[in-house]
């Protein structure tokens, strides 16, 4: 075959290898492209066909200098078949469902790409100097290697090298070198290959992925600092952006790019991690300059562990970014990723420190925090919100469960950090409840009120405000259950405020009814009526369905608050209203109606103190119409008739008074009634029915003097009425229960004896007269000039029957006895007004001496006058005579002197020497001897 075969030959070749589009101008075309074995029959007829051509040249002209490149092409097709062969014997023992071994596999590539590598070997050994010869090396190499022989493919690119040191793609061979060396485990021998490729030509396009593979193989050699030397030269290259800035992120890198850095990112981190970790990467930076893209490499390492599930180290690793760069950017992202890594294993403990350190460290306003733009602090502010949140919520849950102060304490504090920092956030109303829970929930009743009440009137659209106001007011009463005196009014005082907010706030809520109306009560409880009526007002004004109970209750407060504040009609009406709402079996009926009946009762007392009786009158009526039975109504009926009586419309109230004590004789105001009746009576004249009053009044006195008195004025009214016997009795009480003061018994006595003189009963007047007299004697100490007098009088009235009796004896015979009798009479008569006059009452001693003188004037006349004895003769009868005279001479002495001296005491008012003279004169007469015996008895007897 000539040459010019061979040139139609090549150019056969030559379209065929084109339209199958296998150019191999480099190792790395010939590296990364692969062998498309295709179905289609022309195409491999075609390429059989040019290999038939490229072998027959071969055969026909064995000294042509065409003959290596007819060779290497022939080789060249052959590779491509050698790897669809390979491929074909595969799947052949695969559909044999053969199990291949890499022992079996190894020898199936050998036995595919062994014909390739002959052709490739002859053409080396044919090409000595011939320009191709660098090529064919370089496909030996590739044969060798996809054969899985890396010695060879090694060998070959050495003896490239070794005979064309200098050429133009030294550095992807040197590159290749490493490559082949690196999966040889030659990791010196390939750091040194990789070496050789970068010194090139740093702008070689094997540069960077000879920079790459020398780190792995300084990683493969322990040598982990060396291995990041490159790493990191790497990444500065690969990340620096076109502005000369750095491209942390590698947003400008291509595909390809961006997985070369994230696979250098990943052995940095594998290196970091043979070195010990986060200390490593900060002493790295610290000895080999800093890297903008510092925070990736702690980012990487630190998922990287937990990637292991070490997530301490994680953690710490995440920690060490944030100590040695505290004001970085992303400082408070490895903190979250810090939070992060303790939340997912599970380090409950440790995650509230970290949550707690993220806090603190970030918080606003705080170094970091003034240290930073407005883009960070934006990006950072649901951060610290979130962590806050929970830390808060955490402290709040382990204080419920322990019960421990300072559990509760932990919480509060955070909620309140939490409310503080962020005022505006959606979560702060939630947070300020919750706050109040913690507050309440660790007694701090105070506080806790206030931040419901801040949570339910503040934070209007939180979707829990009305449960806050309610919480409020159980805050309030455990307040003012731990108080007393002033302090508990106050705070009991809020609570009702508190709960009139409530309702004014919530009026649809369900509790709102209940909650108003207990702060209605608590406000009438503590006296404050206005304020009650209005706050029962507002219950009905409520647009909730409130309870007919609640209604009711609202009534009763508005009604019992206007009845304290003195508007008693409007308590009528509310009553009233009340009323309507109640069922008479219903407990509380009755005392509605009382209250009705109470309001009613205001109105009579009110017109009473302005004086208008009349209308009070009908007011009181009206009571008793309304609750007749109620306790109200008795006083109602009783304050009727007292009206009449202040009206003096006495028979409506003798009236009213009567039909009082009838309907309730055993009633306390039964006192006062028998009072107003005694004096309706005195008023009307009627004595008797006074007197009887009078008389029941007695029996509720204790005071022994009150009643004493009012026995007297019984007596009194008696005698004003003319009934003699009740007369009698009444002043027979006074004598028998009440001797004391004497003075004033005698006066009954005395009113006794008048009363028998009047109705002619000497005998019932003499013995109240005794009684005077015997009292008195009696009285001792208790005797008064009143006393004696009347007992003086008594003395003088008794006296008068002796001297009747003394009168009525005559001296006729036998005068002997008549005599002894008359003188006996005389002597009575005598003694008995000696003891009148002894009293020393000036108008009875004057009386007593005068009859006592009468007496004596009476005995001489008598004596002289008497009847003379039979038998005397005339001498006798004369000395008789003047015996009588002289005897009779004494009485008449005394007389005449009792008579002077009564008159000399009229003149002269000196009534005690009166007294005596008077006495005087009745001293003894001298005695008279007859001259017989028997006369001289008989004068004696006179005498006597």
């Amino acid at each position: 075959m000539n040459r010019r075969l061979f040139i139609v030959i090549m150019a056969a070749g030559l379209l065929f290898l084109h339209g199958c589009a296998t150019k191999k101008g480099t190792l790395a075309s010939l590296d990364d492209s692969r062998i498309v074995i295709e179905k289609d029959a022309p195409i491999d007829s075609a390429r059989q066909k040019a290999a038939d051509n490229y072998a027959s040249f071969i055969n026909s002209a064995p000294k042509d200098s065409l003959r290596v490149e007819a060779l290497r092409r022939l080789a060249d097709l052959e590779l491509e078949k050698s790897e669809e062969r390979f491929q074909q014997q595969l799947s052949k023992l695969d559909s044999g469902k053969q199990t291949i071994s890499v022992a079996k596999e190894a020898e199936l590539k050998q036995n595919s790409y062994e014909t390739a590598i002959k052709l490739y070997e002859d053409a080396a050994k044919a090409s000595v100097g011939e320009v191709n010869d660098p090529q064919i090396y370089y496909q030996l190499s590739k044969a060798y290697e996809q054969a899985g022989q890396p010695e060879k493919a090694l060998d070959a690119l050495n003896r490239l090298l070794a005979r064309y040191p200098d050429l133009d793609n030294r550095d992807e061979i040197h590159f290749r070198r490493g490559e082949l060396l690196f999966s040889l485990n030659k990791f010196q021998d390939a750091d040194r290959a990789y070496t050789q490729a970068m010194v090139v030509n740093t702008s070689s396009a094997f540069y960077e992925k000879a920079l790459s593979k020398k780190g792995w193989s300084a990683y493969k050699l322990g040598e982990y600092d060396k291995s990041l030397h490159s790493f990191f030269t790497l990444v500065d290259r690969k990340l620096q952006s076109t502005g000369g800035g750095m491209d942390i992120e590698g947003q400008h890198l291509s595909r390809g790019d961006k997985e070369l850095v994230n696979d250098v990112f990943r052995v940095i981190t594998l290196s970091f991690n043979e070195l010990g970790g986060a200390d490593a990467v900060t002493n790295y930076f610290n000895n080999n300059g800093q890297r903008a893209y510092a925070s990736r490499v702690y980012k990487n390492l630190g998922d990287h562990y937990l990637e292991q599930g070490r997530i301490r180290d994680a953690a710490n690793t995440f920690q060490a970014f944030v100590n040695r760069y505290p004001n970085d950017i992303y400082a408070f992202d490895f903190d979250m990723h810090r939070i992060k890594a303790f939340g997912r294993g599970g380090f409950p403990s440790l995650l509230v420190e970290a949550k707690i350190d993220f806090v603190k460290r970030y918080q606003i306003n705080g170094d970091y925090w003034k240290k930073q733009d407005e883009a960070t602090q934006a990006k950072l502010l649901p951060l610290l919100e979130q962590n806050m949140d929970e830390v808060a919520r955490h402290f709040h849950a382990q204080a419920q469960k322990s019960k421990v102060p300072e559990d509760y304490v932990q919480a509060i504090s955070w909620y309140k950090m939490f409310i503080k920092s962020f005022p505006k956030s959606e979560k702060t109303p939630r947070m300020n409840f919750l706050l109040a829970e913690t507050l309440f929930d660790n007694k701090q009743y105070e506080e806790a009120a206030q931040e419901y009440e801040k949570t339910a009137y503040q934070y209007p659209k939180y979707g829990k405000e009305a449960e806050a106001g309610y919480a409020a007011l159980l805050a309030y009463t455990e307040q003012a259950k731990l108080l007393d005196g002033k302090q508990k009014e106050i705070w009991e005082r809020l609570a009702i405020a508190s709960a009139l907010r409530f309702g004014k706030a919530f009026p649809n809520d369900k509790r709102a009814p209940a909650v108003v109306t207990k702060a209605a009560e608590d406000l009438f409880a503590l006296k404050k009526y206005d304020q009650a009526a209005v706050a029962a007002r507002s219950i009905l004004e409520l647009t909730s369905e409130t309870k007919l109970s609640m209604r009711k209750t609202a009534w009763l407060i508005v009604a019992q608050s206007e009845l304290q504040t003195g508007q008693y009609a409007r308590a009528e009406s509310a009553y009233k209203i009340a009323l309507t709402l109640s069922k008479p079996n219903e407990p509380e009926y009755k005392a509605i109606n009382e209250g009705l009946a109470a309001s009613i009762y205001k109105l009579g007392e009110q017109a009473r103190e302005t004086g208008d009786h009349q209308s009070a009158a009908k007011h009181f009526a009206r009571v008793a119409s309304v609750a007749p039975q109620s306790e109200i109504a008795i006083a109602a009926q009783y304050d009727m008739a007292a009206s009449y009586v202040a009206k003096e419309a006495w028979p409506q109230a003798i009236d009213a008074l009567e039909t009082f004590r009838t309907k309730y004789p055993n009633h306390k105001l039964t006192k006062q009634v028998t009072e107003n009746l005694a004096l309706a009576y005195l008023k009307t004249n009627q004595p008797r029915n006074a007197a009887h009053e009078f008389e029941t009044m007695i029996n509720y006195q204790t005071s022994v003097d009150v009643r004493r008195d009012l026995q007297w004025r019984i007596a009194e009214l008696y005698e004003k009425a003319g009934n003699t016997d009740e007369i009698i009795t009444a002043y027979k009480d006074i004598i028998n229960k009440y001797p004391y003061p004497v003075e004033q018994s005698m006066e009954a006595r005395q009113k006794l004896a008048d009363i028998y003189l009047a109705k002619k009963d000497p005998e019932k007047r003499r013995y109240w007269l005794k009684e005077i007299i015997d009292t008195d004697k009696d009285a001792a100490d208790g005797r008064t000039d009143r006393t004696r007098f009347l007992a003086a009088k008594a003395s003088l009235e008794l006296a008068e029957p002796q001297l009747r009796s003394f009168q009525q004896v005559k001296l006729v015979a036998p005068l002997q006895t008549n005599l002894k009798v008359k003188k006996q009479k005389m002597e009575e008569a005598v003694k008995a007004y000696t003891a009148a006059a002894n009293y020393g009452i000036e108008e009875v001693t004057t009386a007593s001496v005068y009859w006592l003188g009468e007496i004596y004037n009476k005995f001489g006349k008598e004596l002289l006058d008497s009847e003379r004895p039979q038998g005397l003769s005339p001498e006798e009868l004369e000395q008789y005579d003047i015996l009588l005279e002289e005897q009779a001479y004494p009485f008449e002495e005394k007389s005449i002197n009792i008579h002077e001296s009564n008159a000399e005491r009229a003149k002269s008012g000196t009534y005690d020497e009166w007294v005596k003279k008077s006495f005087a004169a009745l001293s003894v007469l001298r005695p008279v001897r007859f001259a017989k015996p028997e006369r001289s008895e008989l004068f004696a007897d006179v005498i006597r």
